[in-house]
């Protein structure tokens, strides 16, 4: 029985290996910036924060991927700005000139108490100029079904020659609870350890198999020395899920 466990930590290991070493995929790249909240409605400023994380989740493909909050952070940190500031056009353009990005996803939203509405717009940075606008609108609870129709039009910019429709693509995307998704947005924001894992196990009491709670929750344990519970988090993380690499290099780490 010890050699089992021994052999099964090694093989999480070694996958933790792997996924360390494996060179980032060639393709495009594309920063997604917060969207600019011009709604005076309250409780909704966390939306600002959700774009990046939807579009992330949505877009990122073998030829295109989306720089992750992590990489934001840091070029914020670099240029010296609070994460919390909302910088100029021209700031964003030299954060995404550090960060050597092809794309950049500028936007923001409104809401009147009735309709959602988001406008968003592509900046190239290799020809350095601004594409036409794409907007989506809705009510306000089909929030999550906006977002994915604005990230198929940013797609669609991107790679004309797509084939997927835009029906086909909405109807394709994985389901998501928007009060989970509130509290996985408020987790990935929250100031403290504590209020990070509040948040997320309440996203997973409402959405139980949030693939992407279920990894902050793991990472959150792990940074918290909570090994045992990283383990039981994270295993819960299907492996075809597209997290799966991720996921297993944190539960090999944790199961060392």
């Amino acid at each position: 029985m010890k050699f089992l466990r021994l052999s099964a930590v090694l093989c999480l290991l070694l996958s933790a290996a792997a996924f360390a070493e494996t060179p980032a995929t060639a393709g495009e790249t594309v920063l997604v910036v917060p969207f600019e909240n011009q709604s005076k409605a309250p409780g909704i400023e966390w939306i600002s924060d959700s774009f990046p994380e939807l579009l992330q989740e949505r877009l990122n493909s073998a030829t295109l991927f989306v720089l992750p909050r992590a990489d934001r952070i840091r070029a914020y940190d670099r240029v010296g700005i609070p994460l919390e500031l909302r910088p100029s056009r021209a700031t964003v353009y030299r954060i995404a000139e550090q960060l050597d990005v092809d794309y950049v996803v500028l936007g923001l939203y409104r809401f009147d108490g009735r309709t959602f509405t988001t406008t968003a717009q592509l900046l190239d940075m290799r020809r350095q100029h601004l594409l036409p606008e794409m907007s989506e609108s809705g009510p306000l609870i089909q929030l999550i079904d906006i977002q994915t129709a604005l990230a198929w039009d940013v797609l669609h910019a991107l790679r004309p020659e797509i084939s997927i429709s835009r029906q086909a693509y909405l109807a394709g995307a994985p389901p998501i609870r928007l009060d989970a998704f509130e509290n996985y947005i408020r987790g990935i924001k929250a100031a403290s350890a504590d209020e990070q894992m509040q948040h997320f196990r309440e996203a997973l009491r409402l959405n139980p198999d949030y693939s992407a709670a279920l990894l902050e929750l793991g990472k959150a344990y792990y940074r918290a020395r909570q090994y045992e519970l990283a383990v039981t988090t994270l295993v819960r993380i299907p492996q075809d899920d597209a997290l799966a690499r991720e996921a297993n290099f944190y539960l090999g780490l944790a199961a060392y």
